[in-house]
């Protein structure tokens, strides 16, 4: 209640003193008596509070937006500039502070995710849909399990008759140009290149060999190898310093050895105590 005192006047009719005063006394204790349990309520008029040397700027209005709070130190402290963070794992019954609109409310994480797989039809974030993928490859390559429409394996494989080569197999650089440059050539069947040859006639075989000296590069001789016991075997290639000319009953010795050696390639099987056929090579 507001408290309204008159005082005496100095100077005026001394009967009004005692009337005057008595009344601002009895209204002075009633004020006292009314809020001495602080029950009743006051309005103070002050241009200025501070507290600490600190002016209070705040409106009771604002003051008043802490009624009821029961917030704690900490949790208004999170609510600061602060870089920390608490890992957490993160549960549908997990609550954020969310801007409804306008209105400030806890929304569960449950409905955060409701919304965002929510279809673009339902007025919330789209997750898509698959209708239908399927996997194309090359020539060479074969694909099963192809379209998949919600779920399933896609599995690549070789096709028949194609194979994939190891690193050791893949051709060179050299060797990719050496074949750009024989495909150049065109079609080979028709630029007339010698695919195969008959076997020679004696006449060619006579006149191929009809200048060649005894014991020279691509001549022919009957001889026997005087190394040990030595099997001689179709095709392997001999030095001619082991070499003899001999017939069948004649054994090797020194004085029939081949005179200018040379190497030469066994065309037949034989031993040291038979004659075979040797073509020189070298």
């Amino acid at each position: 209640m507001a408290l309204s005192i008159t005082k005496a006047t100095v100077g005026g009719s001394e009967d009004t003193w005692g009337t005057t005063t008595n009344t601002a006394l009895d209204n002075i204790v009633s004020e006292i008596n009314n809020n001495a349990d602080g029950t009743n309520a006051t309005t103070p008029n002050m241009t200025s509070l501070q507290i600490g040397g600190v002016a209070m700027t705040s409106t009771a209005a604002e003051l008043n937006k802490l009624d009821g709070a029961t917030v704690t130190t900490a949790e208004i402290n999170i609510l600061d500039g602060d870089t920390s963070a608490t890992s957490t794992t993160v549960v549908d019954a997990d609550r954020v502070v969310f801007n409804d609109d306008g209105t400030m409310k806890q929304v569960a994480m449950s409905d955060i995710a409701t919304y965002i797989n929510a279809s673009s039809g339902g007025g919330g974030g789209s997750s898509g849909t698959v209708t239908s993928v399927g996997l194309s490859v090359p020539t060479g390559l074969s694909v099963s399990g192809s379209p998949v429409t919600t779920s399933g394996t896609l599995a690549i494989s070789l096709a028949s008759g194609y194979v994939i080569p190891q690193s050791s197999q893949i051709p060179s650089t050299t060797d990719i140009n050496n074949f750009n440059t024989a495909f150049s050539w065109g079609n080979h069947a028709s630029a007339g290149y010698l695919t195969s040859a008959p076997a020679p006639s004696s006449a060619q075989v006579g006149s191929a060999t009809a200048g060649l000296a005894l014991d020279a590069v691509g001549s022919y001789a009957f001889l026997k190898n005087g190394v040990g016991s030595t099997t001689v075997v179709a095709g392997n290639t001999y030095a001619g310093t082991n070499l003899g000319y001999s017939n069948v009953n004649e054994n090797y010795s020194t004085s029939y050895k081949v005179a200018s050696g040379g190497t030469w390639r066994a065309m037949g099987r034989g031993t040291t105590s038979t004659t075979t056929l040797y073509l020189r090579i070298s």
